[in-house]
């Protein structure tokens, strides 16, 4: 009931009913106080209906409002009529020339006249009223469907924001990667160049003097011994070539991550391969090999890689020991295969070796890029033994240098 604003009527009502009492007064209406308050109160129902009425014209009928009007107005003539015709018998609404005395037609003109007049009164308000409380119902609905307009595209916003920035991370995360796998291929690649000069190094001062030496024997006709030095200097020759090839193999792209070739690699044949480039060497400063592997041993690795870090590690043994034995050996611990390089210790140990002197306390070697560059050789054996996932650890013990290689991919043990 709230939309037919009863208060509102209720008050009109009121006022219109107060505002003819003094007009019955007049025409001594006053002498008969039940039929005056009688007909006040049907007077007071019948502005009541007439609101009432005129409320369910506005609501009930699909017309144009114009047309809304006249059917109200018509109702607020009709309602007047019933009301007199149901308590004129009651009480007095004209009491110096009683209605009844009148013909019908006249009557009914005469209480259209009063219901138009009243409906005159109340339903111009009441399509007022109406009328801006639809428009501000209107407007308040244009507000909310903005409001909700604004909250979707909010969402769809918020969502492609969202959207945009996990692009974004996903792109940043991407470069972060790439970056760190570009930094880790220049670092390997400067390893490989530094490792280029250094390895060559002994070979070559190998092939200098053996060279120098074959022009003097060519000179003094020794030509048997001529012939066996220039053997010599071709197998060096010829092993320094392989290093260089296995050096610019790592070199060509296989640093990605994941994208090694892995093979079998027989462990006895690739560590005869890389001692013969150390013999000539080996035999001039009064060393020895001990090679104590099973012919059948193999492990599961990338060949030319391996082959880097056992020449390196070699060319370590041979250039720190005189007159000693280079034992090379394997052994099964815990489900995995342990390589040992091992030879007498110096007083001048390799840069990046920390000596202990307890048997059960080994310290793993630390690199340092200091003194003449002896230790670039087991930096790149440690860079690429961590790219092979070959656990690598190198110690000086008890008047010995032992590197260890601990392979989890083997057969043949």
């Amino acid at each position: 009931m709230k939309k037919y604003n009863l208060q509102l009527g209720a008050l009109m009502a009121t006022v219109v009913t107060l505002s003819i009492v003094p007009v019955r007064l007049a025409e001594g209406q006053g002498a008969n106080l039940v039929s005056l308050i009688g007909s006040e109160i049907v007077i007071w129902l019948m502005c009541m209906a007439t609101w009432l009425s005129s409320y369910q014209t506005y609501y009930k009928f699909s017309l144009p409002k114009w047309q809304k009007i006249a059917v109200a107005l018509l109702f607020c003539a009709a309602i007047s009529n019933l009301f007199f015709l149901a308590s004129f018998r009651m009480f007095e609404d004209y009491p110096l020339k009683s209605m009844r005395e009148l013909p019908l037609w006249i009557i009914t003109i005469r209480l259209s006249l009063r219901g138009l007049l009243l409906g005159l009164i109340m339903v111009p308000i009441i399509f007022l009223l109406e009328t801006e409380r639809e428009r501000q119902a209107e407007a308040l609905k244009r507000e909310r469907d903005r409001t909700a307009d604004a909250e979707r595209q909010k969402h769809v916003l918020e969502e492609l924001v969202s959207e945009r920035t996990a692009d974004l991370e996903e792109t940043l995360l991407f470069l972060g990667e790439s970056q760190e796998e570009l930094d880790h291929q220049v670092y390997l690649l400067t390893r490989v160049i530094a490792s280029i000069a250094h390895d060559v190094q002994a070979p070559m001062q190998f092939i200098v003097a053996a060279t120098k030496h074959t022009g003097k024997l060519i000179g003094s006709k020794e030509w048997e011994q001529a012939a066996e030095y220039n053997q010599q200097v071709e197998r060096s020759l010829a092993d320094t070539a392989m290093l260089m090839q296995n050096l610019l193999e790592f070199a060509r792209g296989q640093i990605h991550k994941g994208a090694l070739h892995s093979a079998d690699v027989n462990l006895a044949a690739v560590m005869r391969e890389k001692a013969r480039l150390f013999e000539q060497i080996l035999n001039s400063a009064g060393n020895t090999w001990c090679i104590s592997l099973n012919e059948n041993l193999t492990v599961r690795t990338n060949a030319h890689l391996l082959g880097v870090i056992l020449h390196n590690l070699l060319d370590n043994a041979t250039k720190n020991t005189r007159d000693g034995e280079i034992a090379i050996s394997g052994e099964v611990a815990g489900g995995r295969l342990h390589l040992y390089i091992q030879n007498p210790g110096t007083s001048a140990l390799p840069a990046g070796i920390l000596q202990t002197e307890r048997q059960d306390s080994p310290a793993q070697y630390v690199t340092r890029l200091e003194g003449d560059g002896n230790g670039l050789g087991l930096i790149l054996v440690r860079d690429i033994a961590a790219l092979l996932n070959i656990d690598f650890t190198i110690e000086a013990v008890a008047g010995k240098v032992i590197a260890r290689m601990v392979f989890s991919e083997f057969s043949g043990s």
